[in-house]
């Protein structure tokens, strides 16, 4: 997902607003989510956000998102925020999220998803580390 920053994303600083960097997000991996699940998908919790770099009033910002665990109705999902130099190509990393969204059916019932299935040991260790993130924020809720 691509979007262009302009003066009304902008604060007096002229970086971009977290509310609507973090609203990017929220689209960018509620697409991911729903891509998976084949359902609706609406966003459970936001874990972490990390803001790493300022985004600035006319940078091209490139977002992606990349499943890391399926729950039963549940994903995490890693949502990656880069500035591009247009000129150059060279994309610097700004912003990670770590999101939940859960599957919905036309009911608005819960819906199971299908499993992920790692692929390499990246994504072993991805999954763990979600299912970590995910134990850590349910025993937090008790």
């Amino acid at each position: 997902m691509t979007e262009l920053v302009l003066p009304q994303h902008g604060n007096v600083l002229g970086t971009a607003f977290g509310g609507t960097v973090l609203a990017w997000i929220d689209v960018c991996g509620a697409i991911a989510a729903q891509r998976h699940s084949n359902t609706v998908a609406v966003t459970a919790a936001i874990d972490q956000v990390h803001f790493l770099a300022p985004i600035k009033v006319g940078d091209v910002v490139v977002l992606s998102a990349r499943l890391n665990a399926a729950f039963r109705s549940s994903m995490e999902v890693e949502v990656e925020v880069k500035v591009e130099d247009t000129t150059t190509g060279h994309r610097r990393r700004c912003v990670d999220a770590f999101m939940t969204f859960v599957s919905i059916d036309g009911d608005g019932n819960t819906s199971p998803v299908p499993a992920l299935i790692a692929e390499s040991s990246d994504d072993e260790r991805r999954a763990r580390a979600a299912a970590d993130r995910r134990a850590a924020r349910l025993a937090s809720k008790r």
